[in-house]
């Protein structure tokens, strides 16, 4: 199940997905880091989503770690804002 976040107008797909579990703590932060920054993503549940949970484990030599982040071909695994900041070229 994936959820866009923030509002983005509906032609404009965000960019970001972030793979998530609905009841980790780190994706919670996650959240509420990204909407006060105002930068739109993709949430896809993997706990639901059995593919997008073999995608995000793909990232982190097999191991599902949440939140994971993918960005075209840029990956952050884990919420560290720098690394994200990074990935979505933001310094």
């Amino acid at each position: 199940m994936s959820t866009e976040c923030n509002d983005t107008p509906e032609d404009e797909t965000p960019q970001l997905i972030m793979f998530c579990r609905p009841w980790c703590g780190d994706c919670r932060h996650a959240r509420i880091w990204l909407r006060e920054h105002n930068i739109p993503y993709t949430e896809i549940d993997v706990d639901a989503d059995l593919v997008a949970r073999a995608r995000a484990a793909s990232h982190n030599a097999g191991r599902l770690h949440t939140p994971t982040f993918e960005l075209g071909d840029g990956v952050c695994v884990d919420f560290r804002c720098e690394e994200l900041l990074k990935l979505l070229g933001i310094e």
